[in-house]
């Protein structure tokens, strides 16, 4: 109705002589609330011609709007403070790449910023399919005066890519699921993603990759890649999904992340792939970048399990996308060679956490070091020293391969033997994700600065023997298996309850798959939902407390309010009736966006 009076008014003054009245400017500011939003509160905001963009904390979003004066004056409302875009320069002055963060999902809105950027003289790379970034070349100057648009939140500057078997199987229980259930990967597809690849080795000729971009050979990919799916032509080489589709892709091939991600999981698409191994990354940072939100934006929206290396510097220095809330981020350490697990080390090798915000990070580890894998030196070319988190990663990935066959043959749904569809019955990514931490082997350790504590080890290293023996004993289902079937919304509590016979651990886990954050504020968390558990007893223990110094839950606490994985681990529950809850603290941005309602989902395992 305003924009049509303007167009009136504009009109009437050509016709009279009578000067045009320019347009209300929009500007982005910092819009703080009292309160949680409520979804009545959103559509009046909406009604006064504000546009609530991103979540940054605290209550507090980017918003757009022509005026303050009325909305300032809401009695939910804070604080309404001007906002503007910091970027971060390139230090060496020049063009450089830059990746735009937009306000909001609003291809319009990336439209206008991609046309601002060639009218300063810049070079548009990118146009995102997500319509939330833009990759472009700019140089300071531009890229200072594009942080001055409303729309924008984020300006950072990108690089180019870098690149970070047989007592794996065994150690992993790979070995072990593929003799209890024939378990060999049949009807797993998971993309490789790296810097090139031999296609032509021995060990993948039995089924040969499926190509998702143009190929070049590289002895990385080659590595990488034959660890999941050699097929086992050399036996002590054999990948761990040695019969499932691997798919290949060259990062410097891949223009728009979003777009190639979103046809690995088209239904109808030729790759209908349950998981993406990444065993590189962008330039090494202990911040949540416009990369890490990228990430995030990616597996939010395309719900696929994504494993990324950590790095290998030894400190905290690591990979944006490993910073990232909804990947799977994977750390390492040395095995020496051996299976037995008692002289494993980190011994300063791989990159650790936590977070910039104090999130749990790496959140699994496996083998750095003397990984038997194929290498493209030749046709028959194999290696016994690859390693790194380069080498952690597709093993870790490569089991989540496993995990998703299993879920698709009846393991955690009654009993195996339903040979369904993995691609089109897998469970979600963050169900995928609490499934394989809760089975996790972890490292015994006391204290903050062991060497294999929670930030160096995660929460241990994957585990398919314990995901299928823990089903198996409870009669082909866990205790607790949500995948993101119920729903919260702020203030909202979830109960299940778990009987103990006081025999084995209690291991709870909450993951969600939480909105993308804002590369602006302390903390990358948008939504925050809490882990609580209580003994028969009343005792109770919220997620993670105590477990940063050691193995086991410590009671009390309070609620974790900056991770999105939760654990509560119990070595002698108390035998009787325990309560496991979900709390819905803070729903700030809809985390289940096929409901109306601004509500969040969740996955949790019990077992």
């Amino acid at each position: 109705m305003l924009r049509t009076m303007l167009s009136a008014l504009s009109a009437f003054a050509l016709i009279s002589g009578v000067p045009a009245v320019a347009a209300p400017a929009e500007n982005a500011y910092l819009l703080q609330f009292r309160t949680t939003l409520s979804d009545a509160q959103r559509h009046q905001l909406k009604g006064l011609g504000v546009r609530l963009g991103a979540f940054v904390q605290d209550r507090t979003y980017v918003a757009r709007m022509t005026s303050t004066a009325r909305v300032s004056r809401l009695s939910y409302v804070r604080e309404v403070r001007p906002f503007q875009a910091q970027p971060q320069i390139m230090a060496l002055g020049g063009s450089s790449g830059y990746l735009i963060t937009l306000a909001e999902q609003d291809s319009r809105d990336q439209q206008t910023v991609a046309a601002e950027v060639k009218s300063l003289g810049g070079e548009v790379n990118v146009v995102s399919a997500s319509r939330e970034h833009i990759l472009a070349t700019l140089d300071p100057d531009q890229a200072a005066r594009l942080a001055k648009l409303p729309a924008v939140i984020a300006i950072d500057p990108v690089s180019a890519p870098e690149t970070d078997m047989a007592i794996s199987r065994e150690s992993s229980g790979a070995n072990h699921v593929e003799v209890a259930g024939g378990y060999r990967g049949q009807g797993v597809r998971g993309e490789v993603m790296d810097a090139g690849f031999r296609l032509t080795h021995q060990e993948f000729r039995a089924r040969p990759p499926v190509q998702h971009t143009a190929i070049s050979e590289n002895s990385h990919g080659t590595s990488t890649y034959g660890q999941i799916f050699a097929s086992g032509v050399s036996a002590a080489h054999r990948g761990v999904l040695s019969e499932g589709q691997g798919i290949v892709a060259v990062y410097s091939k891949v223009d728009d992340r979003y777009a190639h991600t979103k046809q690995l999981v088209d239904p109808a698409g030729r790759y209908r792939a349950v998981f993406q191994s990444n065993s590189w990354g962008g330039s090494l940072t202990t911040s949540y970048t416009s990369e890490s939100q990228q990430m995030d934006r990616i597996v939010f929206d395309h719900d696929i399990l994504i494993c990324q290396s950590q790095s290998n510097t030894g400190t905290r220095s690591s990979r944006p996308q490993a910073w990232a809330k909804n990947v799977l981020s994977v750390g390492a350490h040395r095995h020496y060679n051996t299976l037995s697990r008692t002289d494993d080390k980190w011994a300063g090798t791989a990159s650790i956490g936590p977070a910039a915000d104090g999130r749990i990070k790496p959140e699994l580890s496996n083998f750095f070091d003397l990984i038997d894998t194929t290498t493209s030196g030749g046709d028959a070319a194999y290696t016994s020293t690859f390693g790194g988190t380069s080498g952690a990663t597709p093993i870790t990935c490569g089991n989540a391969g496993l995990m998703f066959q299993m879920w698709a043959d009846g393991v955690f749904d009654g009993g195996p033997g339903k040979a369904r569809d993995v691609f089109a019955s897998r469970p979600h990514a963050a169900t995928a994700k609490a499934l394989l931490i809760n089975a996790a082997d972890q490292f015994a350790f006391t204290g903050t600065t062991h060497d294999l504590t929670r930030t160096h080890q995660g929460w241990g290293t994957v585990s398919v023997r314990n995901l299928y023996d823990r089903a198996k004993a409870g009669g082909w289902k866990l205790p607790v298996l949500v995948n993101e079937t119920d729903l919260v919304t702020t203030g909202q509590t979830r109960k299940y309850t778990v009987t103990s016979t006081g025999q084995t651990p209690l291991r709870a886990t909450l993951a969600y798959t939480d909105p993308a954050g804002s590369p602006t504020a302390a903390k990358a968390i948008v939504n925050d939902l809490s882990l609580k558990v209580t003994a028969p007893d009343g005792t109770v223990y919220w997620g993670n407390n105590g477990l940063l110094a050691g193995n086991w839950s410590t009671p009390g606490g309070t609620a974790n309010t900056i991770d999105t994985v939760e654990n509560v681990l119990v070595q002698a529950p108390a035998a009787g009736t325990w309560t496991v809850e979900v709390v819905a603290t803070a729903v700030n941005v809809d985390g289940h966006v096929e409901t109306a309602a601004t509500d969040a989902d969740y996955a949790l395992v019990v077992s």
